[in-house]
């Protein structure tokens, strides 16, 4: 019985032990995961592949050359100045020798039209007037010409030489020279076939005949 017990206990220790070594056996390390793995999950995540420095240097080269189309600035048109009319100018834009077509579409509707008789037929003259002008038209008989410019007193117009109607005298001489003959109410200008009327040294109106006219009134100033 008590080899029996004794032998009970024994097995008993022994397994104790066993059970002891059991527990106090040092845990088995879980294997290692091998580097590579580790590396390939503890790698970020890819990124794109960067442009090539070339690539992105014609890029910017090409942004910054861009060319921006600029408007022209339109000028508004220059308005056309209106010139001031000229005028009546003896010997520019009237002159003996124009056809009369031109002269009257410069005049306008003359006041009145005389014809006066001549010492013979073709010496006859159409007489045109222009009052408001201080203008007398003159042409002979068939003809479309301007033989005289009868000067009025109310002409406001001058001659191309600068010379208006009110000057004094003396203002013939700086301009036309000495009249080749005057008295106190006439100076007379044949080369030129100038004749200006004089009250008082001045100058009150003019005829200018067209060279070797043979109208009456140019027979007539030259007798006086």
């Amino acid at each position: 019985m008590n080899i029996f017990n004794y032998a009970v206990l024994f097995v008993f220790c022994l397994m104790q032990s066993s059970v002891a070594l059991a527990d106090t056996k040092p845990a088995e390390k879980q294997p290692a995961k091998p580097a590579s793995m580790a590396k390939v999950e503890t790698k970020p995540a890819d990124k794109k592949p960067a442009k090539p420095a070339t690539m992105a240097k014609v890029e910017t080269a090409k942004q910054k050359t861009k060319a921006v189309p600029v408007k022209k600035a339109t000028k508004a048109p220059a308005k056309a100045v209106k010139k001031k009319p000229e005028g009546l100018v003896i010997g520019k834009n009237l002159k003996v020798g124009m056809p009369l077509q031109e002269a009257i579409k410069l005049l306008g509707i003359p006041g009145t039209i005389k014809t006066k008789r001549g010492t013979e037929s073709k010496l006859d003259s159409v007489s045109i007037e222009y009052p408001t002008h201080g203008i007398v038209l003159h042409s002979l008989n068939g003809k479309r010409t301007i033989e005289v410019l009868e000067i009025l007193p109310q002409f406001k117009g001058s001659f191309m030489e600068g010379v208006k109607l009110g000057v004094k005298f003396t203002a013939l001489i700086e301009k036309y020279g000495v009249p080749q003959s005057m008295s106190a109410s006439l100076a007379k200008y044949p080369e030129k076939g100038m004749y200006f009327s004089l009250k008082e040294n001045m100058l009150v109106a003019a005829h200018v005949f067209a060279k070797n006219s043979k109208i009456l009134s140019h027979q007539l100033y030259k007798e006086r």
